[in-house]
């Protein structure tokens, strides 16, 4: 796998690393923000160019967009979301603008979740941003050091950014939804679209380029401890064992670096040891405080390492809580 660009170029907190995955296939990874980013995929194809995921706010979109011209001078034809949650769409509205006849894929249940869930979030994140400011700048006005001052000043800058953006958003839908597959073919490469069962959502749709043997999962595979919030933990093992039959040798993750299939078996096996392990407490009687207590000591011996990579984005035993949670939720 090759590199392009220089890592970390953009704006803000929109800094991205363009990397080559294949022949017209990149990867735009993001580098861990205080709002954070998700990933972007770019494949080329004969007719066009077709986008995987836009963000957490237009301003990140844009940048994707002026990367675009150091790739290729197609327009844009179809751009697709992964998954309904907020740093994965919301710089939708970028790429029409840009590219008159692009189209906004997803499959129906993402489209259901957008109107139904990822609408009235963007109306919280207007009324709670404003909270979260506020906080910022208490925690400035308190801090010693000037290094934690330093960073908590661009905090502040960076949600206040981030704050107009929100009010400012015109959400763009997708105009064209699938139910369980749908494939581009063009005459250099085949674009399959797969829904492949529950996991970070009801409704994640994972890209598949069988030629290339490149597929691109979404937060469905993350290169952190995943937030499984609106996830399915007991149904998102038997997603990635469906993931592992298709013929690939790299994966591209909705956060995180191009990994491929160790990882995928490493972030498998996490989420089927923490189901079985919060299931077996819940049988035995156990409090959630009890589990979130017992959980984390049992497993951190096999995962607290691996998945500490981006630790500093989301600690290992912060985000093994939250997962904690929601699986004692949906076995009890």
């Amino acid at each position: 796998m090759d590199c392009c660009g220089h890592e970390g170029r953009g704006s803000g907190d929109a800094r991205f690393d363009v990397k080559k995955v294949a022949d017209g296939v990149h990867v735009a990874v993001a580098t861990p923000a205080y709002k954070v980013n998700s990933n972007t995929a770019i494949i080329e194809s004969d007719d066009g160019v077709v986008i995987v995921d836009t963000h957490s706010k237009p301003s990140a979109a844009r940048v994707i967009v002026e990367r675009l011209s150091e790739i290729t001078t197609a327009p844009v034809r179809y751009v697709v979301n992964t998954h309904f949650h907020w740093d994965h769409w919301h710089g939708n509205e970028v790429y029409p603008a840009a590219y008159p006849n692009a189209e906004i894929v997803t499959n129906q249940l993402t489209r259901e979740a957008m109107v139904t869930k990822g609408l009235k979030r963007i109306q919280d994140h207007v009324r709670q941003v404003p909270r979260e400011i506020a906080q910022l700048e208490a925690e400035r006005a308190a801090a010693g050091a000037p290094a934690e001052r330093a960073r908590l000043e661009a905090n502040v800058r960076l949600a206040a950014s981030y704050l107009a953006e929100v009010r400012a958003l015109k959400p763009a839908l997708p105009t064209m939804v699938f139910e369980r597959t749908m494939t581009l073919y063009r005459r250099d490469r085949e674009i399959h679209l797969l829904y492949l069962g529950r996991a970070h959502t009801e409704g994640d749709v994972f890209v598949y380029l069988p030629k290339e043997k490149v597929v691109i999962t979404g937060d469905a595979v993350i290169g952190w401890t995943p937030y499984m919030g609106d996830g399915y933990p007991e149904d998102w093992v038997a997603t990635l064992d469906r993931l592992a039959q298709l013929d690939w040798r790299h994966m591209i993750m909705g956060h995180g670096d191009v990994a491929g299939r160790d990882w995928l078996a490493t972030f498998r096996s996490y989420i089927h040891d923490l189901v079985d392990a919060v299931r077996e407490q819940a049988a035995a009687g156990a409090t959630l405080a009890e589990v979130q207590q017992r959980v984390p000591a049992k497993l951190a011996p096999t995962y607290e390492k691996p998945f500490s990579t981006y630790g500093h984005y989301r600690p290992w035993r912060q985000g093994i809580l939250g997962n904690i949670e929601r699986a004692y939720a949906m076995v009890s």
